[in-house]
This record gives structure tokens, C-alpha cells and sequence, in this order.
């Protein structure tokens, strides 16, 4: 409840690289989330997700989040908060538990015992577990499935994705938001919290990858059958683009990512071959003419290196020779020109550029991918909060970081 207003009102907040952006939905009785609004401001002292001046940066949030406050009549109190950086990774884990020669019956105690042995998996030095995703059980036949309880076996397995970061780098998110008088209610991995924005059940069921091409990070993640199958994160993206811009043209970071967002394309088509780009004299800069094969030659050069990055890393998954599922680009690169027929080639899978689902309420984002992680927290927190009311049986998502976030203590 929030400000008096005797509604339930979800916050996603999401420290981007290029942009802090905060939405704002009431989450009604029936479980149904309506968008009450948006608001942004500019980041600049965050680089790859990560907070590179901690003052500069609390004013940035603080600013997007009175402006949110504004523009939905809403006083904030807590968030959910988006995670997301360099440092991320993930792995697979298969846990197995024992449960006699002659078997028994599984029981709620026997999931329950699989999660805390996932707590317990060794991690690098300095790192903390961030989410520990449920993929399926195994019975002692081979047989998988989602709910054991009530079946026989004499031996439960449990495979689980696993996503894990550096905790320092995570105590500096969270006190700059903290500091805020600002409660982090919750929390997703950037990645995860964006396809919930975007992927309907049968698309988790089919199969399919989400890749968010953001400013300073491309992270992507890979359901079958239902379940996170795989995740990755790279510190590259379309800042990148606009530095390499910058070097060929010799022309400022601004000017750069003025030309990418005006003229920029990775597809060369015959009738741009031969043009050439104006560009006005400025300052001390007098008027040039780009070619355009000189800007699509270094941005394709650079998208085609991230997406192909991306497929090496997915080649060596198990489920790569199979997955027949689509693609889905998002996230505010996604608007660069041609990267949809640059990607369907590096893959050679279906590619489409990502449309989140559709909110009620009188706002919208419709067509606008650089909102879908932040929109996504909204779903994800509505899940986290029918879950915690009773609406279902929570699987214990990143439980490890909740008690890490409330055992911080700032000085």
C-alpha cells in the first residue's frame, strides 16, 4: 500500500547504463497489473550496469523517482530492483537426495530439503547466489517431471539454473537505493525480469531466447520447456557501437550516437551504396559527409562480434542442435537498423524484434523495447506478491540474496 491511497502499487526500478527508468502499476484483486506510468532520467555514472559514481547516481534515481511520483499521484516507498552486470554468471547444477533402497513417497520435506542443498553449492570467493531456478526433478527411472509430490522413487535429482555476482557490486546498488529511504522489496536478474515482459507461457513451452541489447550491457536468456534452460551476460552494447563510430568518423561520442540513431544500419542496401551522410558544422567541427558503407562496415562489425559471441556461447549448450524456437530482440538497440536480418543469419534461427505484452491502463509502452526489463520487474513482482499471499507455492527464487539485502548494514 502506498501514500494512502488504499491500492496495491507495484515500483519496477532498472539503473541502466544509458537510462534509470522506474514504472509504476496497481496490482488490482483479481491479480490483473494497470499501468498507472513511467518516468526516466539520464545515467551517466553507470557503466556496464554498474555504479561508477555512487552521489551522481542516487541523484539520477532520486530524480526519476519524484518524477514518477508525479506523473501517477503515487508515493513510493519500496521497489522491485533490476540486477544486472559484468559480473553476473550462471551455471547448471543436478542435486540428487536419497530416499532409501525401497524407496518412498516425495513429500513437500524432500523439495525442500533439494533448495537447501542448492544454498549450500560453493561459489567463487566474494560472490552470492542471485537465483536458483527450478528446471526439473528426475525420478530414479529417468523420468522428469515439474511436481514429484506424491510419486515413488528411491532417488529425487533436481537440475537448476543458478545465476551468481559479486556482492560488493551488489551492496553498492542497494545501499544507493536504501539511501533513498527506499525499501527493496524484491529483486530479478535483469534478463528474467524481461522476458516475463515479453514471452506468453506457450513461448516458454516452445522455446525461445530473449537477447536485451542494451547501452552498456547485451544480456539474453533461454527457456525450454518452460523452464530457464540457460543465461548469459556481456559487457558489450550499443555504447560500443557508438565509440567505434566516433574513432572511424572522428567525430565526438555525442555527434556518434546522434548519426547511429539517425542514419545508422548493419544492412547495406544497393540504393544507400553510393550515399553519403551530411554532417553540419558544429563548434568547431565544419560540415563533412559520412559514406554510408563506411558507417554500416564498423557498426555491422561490432553487432555481428556480440551476436556472434552469443552463439558460440549457445553452441556449447546441450540443447542448441534442437532448439527450434524463435529469437526475440529487444531492448533499446533492437531499433538499430537491419539487426533482425543480421541476427537470423549469425543463428540461423528465426529472429523477431520483441513486443512486450499488453498492459491495462490508460498508459503505454507499446513498441517502445527499452522499457521491457522495468515493465518486467511489474510482472515479476506481481508473481512474488500472489506467491507470498498464498496464491501459490514459491519456489524460492533467489531466497539467498533476500536474506543478503536484509543483512546489509551501511555505515
Amino acid at each position: 500500500m502506498f501514500g494512502g491511497k488504499s491500492r496495491s502499487v507495484l515500483v519496477g526500478l532498472e539503473a541502466g547504463t544509458s537510462r534509470i527508468k522506474v514504472a509504476v502499476a496497481e496490482l488490482r484483486a483479481e491479480g490483473s497489473l494497470s499501468l498507472l506510468g513511467v518516468a526516466e532520467s539520464a545515467s551517466t555514472h553507470i557503466r556496464k550496469c554498474e555504479i561508477t559514481d555512487f552521489e551522481m547516481t542516487q541523484k539520477a534515481i532520486h530524480q526519476a523517482i519524484l518524477d514518477a511520483e508525479a506523473k501517477t499521484d503515487v508515493s513510493i516507498g519500496e521497489v522491485y530492483l533490476a540486477i544486472s552486470g559484468a559480473h553476473i554468471r550462471s551455471f547448471q547444477s543436478r542435486l540428487a537426495l536419497d530416499l532409501g533402497e525401497n524407496g518412498t513417497m516425495i513429500e513437500e520435506g524432500h523439495l525442500r530439503e533439494l533448495r537447501e542443498l542448492v544454498r549450500q553449492q560453493a561459489l567463487p570467493p566474494g560472490q552470492i547466489l542471485l537465483h536458483d531456478l527450478l528446471q526439473s526433478y528426475i525420478l530414479d527411472d529417468g523420468t522428469a517431471t515439474a511436481n514429484p509430490v506424491g510419486l515413488f522413487s528411491r532417488r529425487l535429482m533436481a537440475d537448476y539454473h543458478l545465476v551468481s555476482g559479486i556482492a560488493t557490486r551488489l551492496q553498492t546498488t542497494v545501499h544507493c537505493v536504501k539511501e533513498l529511504s527506499l525499501h527493496v522489496k524484491g529483486y530479478a536478474l535483469s534478463s528474467y525480469a524481461t522476458a516475463q515482459a515479453l514471452l506468453t507461457p506457450e513461448q516458454k513451452s516452445y522455446g525461445a531466447i530473449v537477447i536485451n541489447c542494451g547501452a552498456g550491457i547485451t544480456d539474453y536468456i533461454v527457456y525450454r520447456n518452460g523452464f530457464v534452460a540457460h543465461s548469459g551476460t556481456l559487457g558489450v552494447g550499443g555504447d560500443h557501437l557508438t565509440n567505434d563510430l566516433a574513432v572511424a568518423v572522428k567525430i565526438p561520442f555525442p555527434r556518434a550516437e546522434e548519426l547511429k540513431r539517425t542514419h545508422g544500419t548493419v544492412d547495406l542496401r544497393e540504393e544507400t551504396a553510393y550515399r553519403r551522410v551530411s554532417l553540419p558544422a558544429e563548434g568547431p567541427y565544419e560540415q563533412r559527409f559520412v559514406p554510408m558503407p563506411l558507417i554500416v562496415e564498423v557498426l555491422q562489425a561490432r553487432q555481428s562480434e556480440i551476436l556472434e559471441i552469443i552463439r558460440e556461447d549457445l553452441e556449447a549448450q546441450p540443447f542448441w542442435e534442437s532448439f527450434s524456437g524463435t529469437i526475440f530482440l529487444t531492448g533499446g538497440g533492437s531499433h538499430l537498423d537491419g539487426i533482425q536480418k543480421l541476427a537470423g543469419k549469425v543463428f540461423d534461427r528465426p529472429v523477431e524484434t520483441a513486443k512486450p505484452l499488453v498492459f491495462q491502463g490508460e498508459v503505454s509502452c507499446e513498441g517502445k523495447q527499452e522499457w521491457t526489463t522495468v515493465l518486467g520487474l511489474l510482472r515479476y513482482g506481481r508473481i512474488v506478491e500472489r506467491q507470498e499471499s498464498g496464491g501459490g507455492r514459491w519456489d524460492r527464487m533467489g531466497r539467498s540474496l533476500r536474506r543478503f539485502l536484509s543483512g546489509i548494514r551501511f555505515f
